[in-house]
C-alpha cells in the first residue's frame, strides 16, 4: 500500500491527488503547517475518491485524536510512542465508550448514519516506532489489543540511534529488521513513513505500507528535473 505525506496547506493538493492510485494520504498535522481550520476541507477535497486519509496529530492525546477523527480522518498515525501502554492509550481515545476515551460528536457521522456502530472497527490507529526505548518495548506495542499497523519514523529513529540518516549503517539496518519480523510474528502491517533510499529498498526490507515522500519535495524534485530538462535542451540547442 503505497501513500503520501501532505503537508501544503491547500485543498488544491487532495483534490488532485484523489485518483491518481494511492492507497492512502497522511495529511501531517504534527510537522507541517496543515492546522484544525484547513483539515476538515483537505479530508472534504480528498473524500470523492477511494483514497484513504490519515492523519498525524501532534501528540498522542485524546483530545486531538478526538478532533481528527471528528473532521473525517478514517486513520490517525501517532508519533512517539514508546510503550505499550502508550499504544493502548492511543487506541483507547479512538474508541467509543464505554470501552474507549472518545466522546461523540456528530460531525462524521452527517453522511454516514451507521458511524455510531462501525467506527470503532473501521478506524486504524497506527502507533509511531521511531526511538531506541521504542524498539525496546517493540513487542507490547505491536501486541496491544487494536493496533493493527504501525510506522517506522526513519529519520527520528536514526537521530534517536545516534546514526542520524546513515540508513545503511548496520545499527539502523538491525532496527527495522527488527521492526518487521516483530510485526510479522503478531500479524501486524509494518509501514515506512518516509523514503529512506529507492522505494523498491522498503518492499525489499518488508514493508507494506510505504510513503513515497512529501508532497513539498516531490514537488521540488518535479519541477527541478523538469527545469534541467529544458535546461540541457537549450544549452544543446544547434541555434538555427
Amino acid at each position: 500500500m503505497f501513500g503520501i505525506n501532505l503537508g501544503i496547506d491547500s485543498t488544491e493538493v487532495p483534490y488532485a491527488l484523489g485518483e491518481v492510485g494511492l492507497d492512502w494520504v497522511n495529511f501531517d498535522m504534527q510537522h507541517t503547517a496543515i492546522g484544525l481550520e484547513r483539515l476538515p476541507s483537505m479530508i472534504q477535497a480528498l473524500s470523492y475518491s477511494e483514497t484513504v486519509p490519515l492523519v498525524r496529530v501532534l501528540s498522542n492525546d485524546v483530545g486531538m485524536i478526538n478532533k481528527a477523527l471528528d473532521m473525517g480522518a478514517q486513520g490517525v498515525i501517532v508519533p512517539l510512542v514508546n510503550t505499550g501502554e502508550e499504544a493502548r492509550r492511543a487506541v483507547l481515545s479512538a474508541r467509543y465508550g464505554p470501552v474507549g476515551l472518545r466522546s461523540w460528536g456528530g460531525r462524521a457521522s452527517l453522511r454516514d448514519a451507521d458511524y455510531a456502530a462501525t467506527a470503532d472497527r473501521e478506524i486504524l490507529v497506527i502507533p509511531q516506532i521511531e526511538t531506541e526505548t521504542a524498539l525496546t518495548n517493540l513487542e507490547d506495542i505491536v501486541t496491544a489489543d487494536g493496533v493493527e499497523a504501525v510506522f517506522c519514523g526513519p529519520f527520528d529513529l536514526s537521530m534517536s540511534l545516534h546514526i542520524f540518516r546513515q540508513f545503511n549503517h548496520p545499527t539502523f539496518q538491525k532496527a527495522i529488521e527488527k521492526i518487521v519480523s516483530t510485526c510479522q510474528a503478531h500479524g501486524v502491517t509494518p509501514g515506512l513513513l518516509a523514503p529512506i533510499g529507492p522505494i523498491e529498498a522498503g518492499i525489499k526490507n518488508g514493508f507494506k505500507m510505504i510513503s513515497l515522500g512529501g508532497d513539498l519535495p516531490i514537488l521540488t524534485q518535479a519541477v527541478t528535473g523538469t527545469l534541467r530538462a529544458a535546461q540541457s535542451g537549450t544549452n544543446t540547442s544547434t541555434g538555427d
